[in-house]
């Protein structure tokens, strides 16, 4: 679509915005959409994605099956606000969902409106007085980063002290890792206090809880419910439905970029993986490199990122964009110092660029530290890049 003020706004809109024709098939989605929706499914084809693909399957427990796009075009009956979950192996989401004609210009299609939910909210209609509520796309009041330095942010700044790197700090760092699950307290006890017993442990674990609560919601009334660090049947639990989190946002724009990727939606692509790799600035918790039980999700994020930037390369290079994917391609080599394909990619960019001794600094330093560490040499050499980015060269010149 042309670049105007209808389609920024489209595209900006607070709410996921899906436009599907008649017969089903995708014609467009904005941002939120993409966020919501692109990872969603990981068995969607590549190509020529339909509604039912995205929304109408994950609806069938409550519609009972069938198309949308055909029911709004079949029925004069109002579709009521439906929620619909959205789970994927690491994330879990939710949206409420309408659906209606959008006939304009003489075409037919269906407009899906995608309203965040609440996961595992089992309620089926929308509350009254929605409309009124906060503005879905602010933050929440507790905002936490955990890729580079740890941060911990209230409404009223900073929330910084000793608590951090002490065992308040290490049971908040502790229940982000987990925060997929819900953690028993003899779990949290055998990590935080391996060398107590049953009892000794649950003891400082409930004044932990207690110690980190009240550094998180200073205000909230004595008994009062606690937003962020919830119990539940002897478990515990933090809230990200009430928390922005900065490797959650991470990993929502660099799954909706590799996705949109995948769908041929270049320019979208490119915006969602640059937001994550501004995110992205640094190790998950690199402030604690030797916790064990953190080794697991840095690592996750690690490869994460690396997609991400990888595909951020390989997009700057087919727009020709060749000085940006030489930044892409740098950060991606210190990220990953011993892997050949990425070594190789970085060395592709400096070729492509002209920059041949730049190329051969860059392939006598990896081969140093390879044979220095693994006793071997690359399993490729400089020559046969240059054969292949020629032979490509050469094809491109033929279909021309």
């Amino acid at each position: 679509m042309p670049e105007t003020t209808e389609t920024s706004f489209f595209e900006d809109f607070v709410y996921g915005l899906a436009v599907a024709e008649r017969d089903g098939r995708i014609a467009s989605l904005n941002r939120k959409a993409r966020e919501l929706l692109l990872p969603a499914n990981a068995n969607a084809p590549r190509t020529g994605l339909r509604c039912c693909d995205l929304i109408c399957s994950r609806l069938e427990p409550i519609i009972g099956g069938g198309c949308l796009s055909e029911w709004v075009y079949g029925s004069d009956v109002q579709l009521p606000e439906v929620r619909m979950d959205v789970q994927t192996e690491t994330m879990r989401s939710a949206a409420w969902v309408t659906a209606s004609r959008l006939e304009a210009d003489g075409s037919e299609q269906v407009i899906f409106h995608l309203r965040p939910g609440r996961a595992g909210d089992r309620r089926r209609r929308t509350p009254p007085g929605w409309a009124s509520q906060a503005d879905p796309s602010q933050r929440p009041e507790l905002q936490i980063s955990t890729l580079g330095r740890f941060q911990v942010e209230g409404p009223a700044g900073p929330i910084n002290g000793d608590w951090r790197g002490q065992r308040p700090g290490q049971l908040l760092k502790f229940l982000i890792c987990e925060r997929r699950r819900v953690v028993t307290s003899d779990q949290i006890g055998e990590v935080l206090w391996p060398e107590a017993g049953p009892q000794e442990s649950g003891n400082r674990l409930r004044y932990n809880v207690h110690a980190l609560r009240e550094k998180l919601e200073p205000k909230r009334p004595r008994r009062g419910a606690a937003r962020f660090v919830v119990a539940r049947r002897g478990s515990y639990a933090i809230d990200t439905n009430d928390v922005w989190l900065d490797a959650d946002r991470f990993e929502i724009d660099a799954l909706a970029g590799l996705a949109a990727l995948d769908q041929g939606m270049e320019e979208a692509a490119a915006v969602h993986l640059a937001d994550a790799m501004n995110l992205y600035r640094g190790e998950f918790l690199a402030g604690d490199p030797y916790l064990d039980w953190a080794i697991p999700e840095r690592e996750r994020l690690h490869q994460l990122a690396c997609r991400a930037l990888r595909a951020q390369v390989r997009t700057s290079v087919d727009l020709g964009e060749l000085e940006t994917g030489a930044d892409q391609a740098r950060r991606l080599a210190e990220m990953e110092p011993f892997d050949a394909d990425t070594q190789r990619l970085a060395i592709e960019v400096c070729l492509r660029r002209g920059r041949h001794s730049e190329a051969h600094r860059r392939y006598s330093l990896f081969s140093k530290k390879l044979q220095q560490e693994f006793g071997r040499e690359p399993d490729f050499g400089l020559a046969e890049i240059e054969r292949s980015l020629a032979a490509e060269a050469a094809s491109d010149a033929e279909d021309r």
